[in-house]
């Protein structure tokens, strides 16, 4: 069973029967119930609540030039909303993002980290695979917005601060989930209609992940935290192997690193996925 729950803040999905309580954060255009899957094997012990990112999604964005800190200060504002003391928490991509900035500055209130394919390495000078080619402009884009705040990029517009995606034809469903590295299913299917746009604000936050060195976070956690990363499976040998390094460099007692077959949502396409969870969360 899932419950919705709609606040002027955060809006979330919880699903669950579990004592403990589980948060899952997603990716950039994401509902938080992406998370379902995750959800739903780890429901006996656990009650999730699937948030969506503020600005990228159903929840309020936030305000002016921010950073990572404002987010994990945003995430605590939900947690003592709900009188939640300690929490588990996912993340992926910018969720992940978030959830380690937290991590970081309430590790009281975290019991277990999990970080999906994100912390062990900085966003790249010229992000191009995530931010497509605007992923050039963006070192430009964030020193600029750094110096006139968030006037930089606009006005929001009714038509943008729409935060449910167009609607996606049959041929643009199975295109994206092939260009994901991902099988056509039910959930996929689900999820890709209910992407959600990005708003000004949510840019906002997108380039406060990318001025964040997150490795150095990493390193001075003093939560246990499994990463899942994606080996990059059928690319080039030499991002395999970039990867790979990156990976290498993160050497902490705190932390469990397993890594996945696929890309960047191998935490979806490798069945292994849920069983590192679910031993990692025991």
């Amino acid at each position: 069973m899932i419950v919705e729950e709609i606040v002027v803040k955060h809006y979330v999905e919880i699903s669950g029967m579990g004592k403990e309580i589980l948060i899952f954060l997603p990716g950039t255009g994401w509902a938080g119930n992406f998370g379902v899957p995750i959800a739903n094997a780890l429901n006996e012990k656990f009650t999730t609540h699937m948030i969506d990112l503020p600005g990228i999604g159903r929840s309020e964005g936030l305000e002016g030039v921010v950073d990572m800190t404002d987010a994990a200060n945003w995430l605590n504002d939900y947690l003592e909303e709900h009188r939640i003391k300690k929490v588990t928490i996912i993340g992926h991509s910018l969720g992940g993002g978030i959830a380690l900035s937290f991590a970081y500055n309430y590790p009281k209130k975290v019991k277990k980290l999990v970080l999906l394919d994100i912390g062990f390495a900085k966003i790249e000078r010229f992000p191009v695979q995530m931010f497509g080619s605007v992923g050039y402009f963006l070192p430009l884009i964030s020193v600029l917005h750094r110096m006139f705040g968030q006037k930089f990029l606009g006005n929001e517009t009714q038509e943008s601060s729409n935060n449910h995606s167009k609607e996606k034809t049959e041929e643009e469903i199975k295109a994206q989930c092939k260009s994901l590295g991902l099988e056509d299913s039910e959930f996929m299917r689900h999820a890709i209609v209910n992407q959600q746009e990005t708003t000004l604000k949510g840019i906002s936050l997108l380039l406060a992940l990318y001025r964040c060195n997150m490795p150095k976070i990493l390193n001075k956690l003093e939560v246990p935290c499994l990463i899942l990363y994606g080996n990059r499976d059928g690319n080039t040998p030499k991002l395999q192997n970039k990867i790979k390094r990156q990976v290498g460099r993160i050497k902490h007692s705190n932390i469990t690193i397993k890594e996945l077959s696929g890309g960047h949502y191998a935490h979806v396409s490798d069945v292994r996925a849920l069983d590192y969870l679910t031993s990692f969360l025991e």
